[in-house]
């Protein structure tokens, strides 16, 4: 299994929900198996950037989206989404955000593997 491609895979399928397009739509309109559109949303398939434009295009996202690589380009990504949430909120409920997303950083942190 690729470890990278889980959250990538997660991603499109994430995409292709909000859409409301089946998985068998998906496989389908690029020409593959089902059973290979499953593994690549479950991250046991490597795929091409052929598959990965025509899925961009169906789905209508960007491959900066689904990839999301550790980069700085990256983050402006997850800032503009976290904008996004953020919005239509009052002072109080961002706050009440905030200390949510602070514990459960702490809790992310403290669950990460030891590199022992």
């Amino acid at each position: 299994m690729y470890e990278k491609l889980k959250p990538v895979g997660k991603r499109i399928q994430d995409a292709r929900k909000v859409l409301g397009i089946t998985q068998a739509d998906l496989a389908d309109k690029l020409g593959i198996s089902v059973s290979h559109m499953s593994s690549i949303e479950t991250g046991r398939a490597n795929f091409g950037v052929e598959t990965l434009m025509k899925i961009t295009e169906i789905l209508k996202v960007s491959a900066d989206n689904l990839l999301r690589t550790d980069i700085p380009e990256v983050s402006a990504i997850y800032a503009g989404d976290l904008d996004e949430l953020l919005k239509d909120c009052t002072a109080e409920e961002v706050e009440s955000l905030l200390a949510m997303l602070r514990q459960m950083k702490t809790a992310l942190i403290k669950a990460r593997p030891s590199d022992n």
